[in-house]
């Protein structure tokens, strides 16, 4: 991978639009997380929203940024290092296995990434695994809309699919937001 493509990928992870429309603070913010619990960040990509969580959670709480790609990883390490945050670790996993502890978080995130699941049943799966019996999943991708932003329509996975996968895993669907017209948030337990 050139230094030139990775810059491209960069660019369409993180810039002005993105943030207008995806605003990582405000979101964290209405997911109702407490200060000093644990996180996995399941498909950081370049920290996006690792960072924002780094920094509510403050120095007694954690995030475990995960991805299946080096380079994303590498490239949260290098934002966390410029932000000085000693709370973020870094993991680097396959798409149904973390590489984490059972039982370790309290909260899992994931943020545009079940439309590209293989095995929802499989990668719910191990959601639940690495997740305290107390703790919440929350699954934020698009909306099954024609727009600009974003996956074309035909890779896009709608909000009900999503539940139906929740319910066939046993999970039980807690809350369910909009973020404008281009995304929701569907949070489950366990």
């Amino acid at each position: 991978m050139t230094k030139k493509f990775k810059a491209k990928n960069m660019e369409k992870l993180d810039n002005p639009v993105r943030r207008k429309v995806l605003p990582p603070y405000e979101i964290i913010k209405g997911l109702g997380i407490d200060r000093g619990k644990i996180v996995a960040d399941i498909g950081c990509g370049i920290g996006y929203f690792t960072i924002p969580f780094a920094k509510h959670l403050g120095e007694q709480g954690k995030v475990y940024a995960v991805d299946i790609n080096p380079l994303m990883l590498e490239e949260t390490n290098k934002r966390a290092e410029e932000e000085k945050l000693t709370n973020v670790e870094t993991v680097q996993s396959s798409e149904n296995s973390f590489k984490l502890d059972d039982s370790s978080v309290d909260f899992l995130f994931t943020s545009t990434v079940f439309h590209e699941v293989v095995s929802p049943k499989d990668f719910l799966d191990e959601c639940k695994r690495i997740l305290r019996k107390d703790g919440t999943i929350a699954i934020l991708d698009w909306n099954k809309i024609e727009e600009e932003l974003g996956p074309p329509m035909h890779k896009r996975i709608d909000i009900d699919t999503v539940k139906k996968y929740a319910i066939e895993s046993n999970l039980n669907i807690r809350e369910i937001d909009y973020i404008g017209k281009s995304f929701y948030i569907v949070k489950c337990t366990l």
